[in-house]
């Protein structure tokens, strides 16, 4: 969870563009997971923030996760947020209030699969994290008509699970048109075979990047050796020609990012500007 997200996310949001929902029929007649409550998270900043105005989105009959909404009945906004490594949508909660006093309505969802063992936060479910948030956004696009323009919003180990969700062909609306219409990445894996590598290579010196190879082979259902294919499903820059529909991504990194190498976004933007999709890069 990374201080320059907050900024970036509300100063794209502010460049690209100046009721109770019931419960979707869809899915009414399954169990939705329960939310982890975020006074059980080991993070202090998380004891920082409040519930104010945060609903779960289980309550709706949809994955867990938050959301929020705005006063105004007729939002014509809608943002959805991809959390990361380690985190959930406890993270988001300022974010979704942010949104929200923008007269928006905002959603993060926590991923299936994820769990609290072998460590907090445990998971690297692009799959699920996408599916779960696709499903949300139709979710609030059904209960909101007045709603014109989705954005996606995902930071690090989100930024590969938003990738994947603009690549999806289930990421659409009613009308078959594209469900999200920008896109803004900070410190985004937009390559995940390189992540993994990296993370092999410290894998024997550093205990977070065993964790983070057994979570992406965990996902994909082994190494990169055995499962080559797998791992190319979910690289966003080897997807670029299923995001074609985006009207705008705004790529945030930082030079120095310890985690994700600054050269992923630089790659991704240029992967996007190769189809055509209007891309800004912003260097910290």
């Amino acid at each position: 969870m990374k201080t320059i997200a907050r900024f970036c996310l509300l100063s794209a949001l502010t460049a690209l563009t100046a009721c109770s929902p019931e419960e979707p029929a869809a899915v009414a007649d399954k169990a939705a997971p329960p939310e982890i409550p975020c006074a059980q998270h080991s993070d202090p900043r998380l004891q920082e923030m409040n519930d104010v105005g945060i609903e779960l989105t289980s309550s709706v009959g949809l994955a867990s996760g938050r959301y929020a909404l705005p006063e105004n009945a007729a939002p014509t906004q809608l943002v959805v947020f991809f959390h990361g490594h380690g985190n959930d949508s406890c993270s988001f909660r300022r974010h979704l209030q942010k949104i929200t006093a923008r007269d928006a309505v905002a959603v993060s969802m926590d991923y299936t699969g994820q769990r609290q063992e072998p460590i907090e936060n445990y998971g690297w479910f692009v799959r699920a994290g996408a599916a779960d948030s696709i499903a949300a956004a139709q979710y609030f696009l059904q209960q909101y008509p007045s709603i014109t323009q989705v954005f996606a919003m995902g930071i690090s180990m989100g930024g590969n699970m938003s990738g994947y969700a603009m690549a999806s062909a289930d990421a659409v609306r009613a009308d078959g048109s594209p469900l999200f219409d920008y896109w803004v990445a900070i410190e985004g894996v937009h390559n995940l075979t390189e992540e993994y590598f990296i993370a092999r290579a410290i894998a024997p010196a550093v205990s977070a990047g065993a964790i983070a190879v057994q979570e992406i082979e965990e996902e994909n259902g082994g190494s990169f050796e055995d499962v080559p294919e797998r791992y190319l499903e979910i690289t966003n820059v080897a997807r670029v020609q299923d995001m074609t529909g985006l009207k705008g991504v705004v790529l945030v990194h930082a030079v120095d990012d310890g985690l994700v190498p600054y050269g992923q976004s630089q790659e991704m933007f240029l992967a996007l500007n190769a189809v055509q999709v209007p891309t800004e890069i912003h260097t910290v």
